[in-house]
């Protein structure tokens, strides 16, 4: 009897492992393909990711080459590709509301901000689609269910690049090159938590308010200095660009 057993002991155990192998070697395609089909729904352009790897048993997670291509009526290609997202998650909180993410870092964006004829950006447009996605009504949970919440402790945006062409609606003729500051959020959801909209809207208008300030705020410096010319010109700029920073 004792061997039966343990024998019956064993075949569970290795069933179980084979089960979270299963899991584990399936989870990195489905969270790629959650964030490809919720991002396109949320940003209303193509989203797409280059790879991505869960450890379950680590609570850790790494998103590399997630791409947003530029909405309709402005140039092909990508309005921002973000180099590398790396997650950790409180482990005890899985299963929990809320989930808790200990830091969602972000790692060399690369920004092509575009003004078209009107004026309006393609991150604006970006912006007020994750607004009106998250003001719509979520899809109704299964009876019971409570809806997902998140936490997020620290969510920040490193090294970031931007690429701007404002030659539509302004003397430049040559894109502006800007190095983009650090984006930093803290406790993202509060302690309730927030929908996986809720908290995408938050991190969306944080990201698209910094590339635009940056944009306005170099764009002025260079105006500033064309105008006045010289060192003075050049001061007055970094003036600027500061106050405005």
């Amino acid at each position: 009897m004792k061997r039966v057993l343990v024998v019956g002991g064993a075949a569970i155990l290795v069933v179980a492992a084979a089960s979270f192998w299963f899991l584990s070697s399936r989870l990195d395609g489905l969270v790629a393909s959650l964030i490809e089909t919720h991002g396109s729904r949320v940003l209303g352009t193509a989203v797409r990711v280059g790879s991505v790897s869960i450890s379950l048993e680590e609570g850790r997670g790494t998103i590399r080459s997630l791409r947003v291509a530029n909405p309709e009526g402005y140039a092909d290609g990508n309005a921002f590709e973000l180099g590398e997202i790396t997650l950790g998650i409180e482990l005890a909180t899985l299963g929990a509301t809320p989930i808790v993410v200990d830091q969602l870092r972000v790692a060399a964006p690369t920004v092509n901000f575009e003004v078209n004829e009107l004026g309006r950006s393609n991150f604006d447009v970006l912006k007020g689609n994750a607004s009106a996605a998250s003001a719509a009504p979520a899809e109704p949970a299964p009876e019971g269910a409570e809806p997902t919440r998140i936490r997020v402790r620290r969510f920040e945006f490193e090294k970031g690049h931007v690429n701007a062409d404002v030659s539509r609606v302004s003397s430049e003729e040559k894109p502006l090159a800007v190095d983009m500051p650090a984006v930093r959020l803290n406790d993202v959801g509060g302690a309730r938590g927030g929908t996986p909209g809720e908290i995408g809207k938050t991190v969306m208008v944080a990201f698209t308010g910094a590339v635009v300030r940056e944009v306005a705020a170099v764009q002025a410096q260079r105006e500033v200095e064309k105008r006045v010319g010289g060192e003075v010109g050049k001061e007055a700029g970094r003036l600027l660009k500061k106050i405005m920073d």
